[in-house]
């Protein structure tokens, strides 16, 4: 089962509940978002890593020497594609990122919270580097499917 929708609030009233209700519970996973930003010379940068999704937002956590963090800073178009483990259910993002400086790590707190157990986070946090920061992306764009659904 293919899906395709933009998620602009205006647009939105072409996608189902069913298919809202998925979306959020396939993200709200512990699940490996693969981003792909643009380099200098035009080719992608592509990243495994972990995300949080606030329902609008997809947020990624990185610190400004890494390329992922000067790339966004020059060029803000991003494409994320997060997949359970055999890829029978996938969904792909376009859009534009921001850079939000996260020097409290709220944010990057709660991206660890899904991934590590409740009594490692707060280490976790503290021994992350000072100069994070965190990617807000605002997808335009939405691909999903789901193989499980179809038979294949």
């Amino acid at each position: 089962m293919l899906h395709s929708w933009p998620l602009s609030p205006n647009e939105g009233h072409h996608r189902t509940k069913l298919a809202k209700l998925w979306l959020r519970e396939f993200l709200s996973q512990p699940l490996i978002a693969d981003i792909v930003t643009v380099k200098k010379d035009g080719s992608p940068q592509i990243t495994p890593v972990d995300y949080y999704f606030d329902g609008a937002y997809l947020y990624f956590s990185t610190t400004t020497d890494r390329a992922k963090g000067r790339n966004v800073k020059r060029d803000n178009r991003i494409a994320v594609s997060i997949r359970n483990e055999n890829a029978h259910k996938v969904v792909l993002f376009a859009g534009t990122a921001d850079i939000l400086d996260d020097r409290d790590h709220a944010l990057v707190r709660r991206i660890v919270a899904r991934y590590w157990p409740p009594d490692k986070v707060d280490a976790t946090v503290s021994g992350l580097e000072a100069n994070r920061i965190i990617l807000r992306m605002k997808p335009t764009r939405t691909i999903s499917w789901d193989y499980t659904k179809s038979g294949n």
